[in-house]
């Protein structure tokens, strides 16, 4: 396409390259066949906390399509015990104005959607959730993750994308298929003792702070 080769035009002119992954580098090289040194971007670990287990899922995210919300609300679904909170904005002139009104419709009676929060409420919630779940397909890298971990708290995220980077499956979390019976699975285990990941999702987060 004549976009595509203004791209590769482009690309062909810049010096250097950073990626903020190495899943993000893996595709510089395939697409542009350029080497990307990574720097992962920085988590200032030292502005969140843990305050306890308040007893409900935390779900971070802009309200799009490729973040598959709606596997998150199935597993849910399947758990009326269990309790999520998911915090994110939709766009404005896309798809993603309808995915948001689509998954508001869906939305299981132990769900909910805030939008709009100041930064303040959100680590407040990081601090007070059970865990964090991320479905994101093929993540950059994802902020949410290490965000988590910097509030102590265990991460169940897709088996992909950057969090195979930053999330240590059985130690900060699980990774898993991006299925409801997969995320429930996970949801149930944790469930049984989620203070025990407490120290590694902290020490893990250190690894992405900003110093």
């Amino acid at each position: 396409s004549v976009h595509g080769r203004f791209d590769r035009r482009s690309i062909g002119r810049i010096g250097r390259i950073v990626a903020n992954s190495q899943n993000t580098a893996r595709r510089v090289r395939k697409y542009y066949g350029r080497d990307a040194p990574v720097v992962y971007p920085p988590v200032d670990t030292a502005r969140f906390h843990d305050a306890g287990d308040g007893g409900f899922w935390l779900s971070v995210n802009r309200l799009y399509p490729e973040k598959r919300i709606e596997v998150q609300l199935e597993a849910f679904r399947q758990m009326p015990g269990e309790r999520l909170l998911i915090v994110g904005n939709c766009g404005s002139g896309d798809h993603s104005g309808e995915y948001a009104r689509r998954l508001r419709a869906m939305l299981p009676p132990n769900a909910s959607i805030e939008s709009d929060l100041p930064e303040g409420r959100l680590i407040d919630y990081y601090g007070r959730c059970r865990g964090v779940i991320s479905t994101a397909a093929d993540e950059d890298f994802g902020m949410t993750a290490v965000e988590a971990m910097a509030s102590g708290k265990p991460v169940i995220a897709v088996r992909e994308g950057g969090y195979l980077e930053s999330v240590v499956d059985g130690r900060t979390g699980v990774l898993i298929d991006c299925t409801p019976g997969a995320l429930a699975g996970a949801i149930k285990a944790i469930s049984e003792a989620p203070g025990r990941y407490k120290d590694a999702c902290m020490a893990q987060a250190k690894k992405f702070d900003r110093s």
